[in-house]
């Protein structure tokens, strides 16, 4: 590739009107560290800042080659893991003035192509071994070419049913090996078409719909931005930081992965998850590549930490992690405290924010904290440019210090709303009924309450907090009082409310059932008798979401088919 081309396109973003767009100090990096290490793989393959900059280059070219044919493609998919491919790629499609749509390898075919038809996606790039597990995609009618990467050698022939379908190929390696062609001509198109401006569209996450139709979440280069400048500011990364990437493309974390690592000049190690290896070795083998590679800061879920402490061994040596942060999901209290003790030297970070806000709060956990806080680590108090408000649902007003309700925010990380589902945008993006000049504010769904000192406390979602017997009880202190269970590995409590009854999902260290009139007295102890769960379902592992995080909506099923 040309570096003509690159040269006038960094020139407009950095001269034009993209001061603010998501991938700007990437371009800049990519300048100031072209020979820095952008990208390191587990095979050992190391990619420069330098590289990154040509690949990406390449696929602006071929996405921009498709609008100049007057083909629209403003929300492309990607089908692809966390690598040095897919990472070119995204910043392609947003070099390109597009938006990506991460799509869910985890997903059923039938839900990807739900996504498909909602975002009338024309273009879709994807790894090639990935695809070869979704050939129903290229039967697709929104679907007009599919650009494939990777080491795979796909057959065409395989996907679709139809020879239609197989003519939508491109493999990316034969454009991006072919000689560029009327120079001039492509870097005057650059320059005239890749200034964006805060407003558009970036990418777009779907989460679970409850009407069976994914909720595709509209998040702007502005709200983008105020998430990662706010993170670079709050944990200070350098060039010669070292992430690991962890969250797959459909999760929100993985903006932080790529953009706050590349934006810096720092490096970030990507993890093989394609290659075949059982759980255990999954787990250890990523610890391992964790030490090898000398990461310094690891972003992910509980679920994770957990997981990688008692399966892949993290904590039983030495690790060069001055920063791990965490989100998604409540931290058990007990097990935070065991792996803070197993990582003396590692400053541990509870940050919090729904998709639809991006993260909107932080609490830096100290060691006293564990001791202060024994059911649940605080939210902390707000980012940046966001304000949060409790809100009292049965009376409309703001909560007073220790009043739970209803965690509204507004600021600029907040998303635009739903694709194609306005109603549901306005049933949550609401005009603040309590100031003059009302401003909108995000209703996140999620219950909490300011202490006096004006920090923020988490209290489960709507689905989390039930009755019984006229109790109000919360799920999350159920499972915190299970996490302080001796040889307790993960838990999950679920309500079936048909049955009016609480049943435990738990796994343990050792791999054997815990003796359950043991941990009933051991319950007792912390918790009155109509918080003890009627049913306890042991697991050797617990059932993950593509995110990382514990399936309650399939562990939910399960416990409703138990008489």
């Amino acid at each position: 590739m040309s570096d003509k081309v690159w040269i006038n396109r960094c020139y407009c973003q950095m001269n034009g009107k993209s001061h603010s767009l998501l991938h700007t100090p990437v371009l800049i990096a990519i300048e100031q560290h072209p020979n820095h290490v952008a990208v390191i793989e587990e095979s050992g393959l190391k990619v420069t800042y330098r590289q990154l900059g040509q690949l990406l280059n390449a696929f602006t070219q071929l996405i921009c080659g498709f609008n100049n044919k007057n083909v629209n493609v403003p929300l492309i998919g990607v089908l692809s893991p966390v690598n040095h491919l897919s990472i070119s790629a995204i910043l392609g499609i947003l070099n390109a003035r597009c938006a990506y749509v991460p799509l869910d390898d985890q997903s059923p075919p039938e839900r990807l192509n739900k996504i498909i038809d909602n975002t009338q996606m024309k273009l879709l790039l994807a790894d090639g071994t990935l695809l070869s597990k979704f050939p129903e995609l290229a039967d697709n009618d929104s679907i007009e070419k599919i650009v494939v990467f990777g080491d795979s050698v796909l057959n065409p022939g395989n996907l679709g049913n139809s020879e239609e379908s197989s003519e939508k190929i491109i493999c990316f390696s034969d454009f991006n090996q072919s000689p560029s062609t009327d120079i001039d001509e492509q870097s005057h198109l650059l320059s005239e078409t890749l200034c964006g401006h805060s407003d558009d569209l970036a990418y777009i996450l779907h989460s679970s719909g409850s009407t069976g139709v994914p909720k595709g979440i509209m998040l702007s280069h502005g709200n983008a931005r105020a998430f990662t400048d706010w993170m670079q500011k709050e944990f200070c990364l350098t060039c010669n930081d070292v992430v690991i990437s962890r969250a797959p493309l459909k999760f929100d974390l993985s903006v932080f992965d790529i953009f706050n690592t590349l934006s810096i000049g720092a490096t970030l190690v990507c993890f093989d998850w394609q290659k075949q290896r059982s759980s255990i070795e999954k787990h250890r083998d990523y610890i391992s590549l964790l030490r090898r590679e000398r990461v310094s800061i690891l972003y992910t879920t509980p679920s994770t930490l957990i997981t990688l402490e008692c399966r892949g061994g993290l904590g039983q040596s030495s690790t060069s992690l001055r920063q791990i942060m965490y989100a998604g999901e409540p931290f058990p209290v007990a097990k935070l405290r065991h792996l803070m003790e197993s990582l003396p030297d590692t400053r541990f970070s509870n940050i919090y924010g729904p998709t639809e806000t991006n993260i909107i709060t932080c609490f830096h956990v100290a060691p006293g904290d564990l001791a202060k806080h024994q059911n649940a680590i605080p939210l902390g108090t707000e980012a940046d440019h966001s304000e949060i408000i409790v809100v009292d649902e049965a009376s409309m007003s703001v909560c007073q210090a220790g009043e739970i309700g209803e965690i509204w925010c507004q600021g600029p990380t907040v998303c635009h709303g739903y694709l194609n589902m306005p109603e549901l945008t306005r049933k949550n993006l609401v005009t603040s009924p309590f100031a003059q000049y009302p401003g909108r504010f995000w209703r996140t769904g999620d219950y909490g309450f300011r202490d006096k000192q004006g920090v923020l406390h988490y209290r489960g979602r709507r689905d989390l907090m039930i009755k019984i017997k006229g109790y109000r009880i919360e799920l999350g202190e159920i499972e915190s009082a299970l996490a302080s269970i001796t040889g307790i590995y993960e838990c999950c409590v679920v309500f079936i409310k048909d049955q009016c009854q609480i049943h435990c999902f738990y796994s343990t260290v050792i791999n054997l059932p815990l003796a359950e009139k043991t941990a009933i007295q051991q319950l007792k102890e912390q918790l009155p008798a109509y918080m003890i769960p009627s049913h306890f379902h042991y697991k050797p592992d617990l059932p993950k979401t593509s995110s990382g995080k514990i399936d309650r909506v399939l562990l939910s099923a399960e416990a409703s088919l138990v008489l």
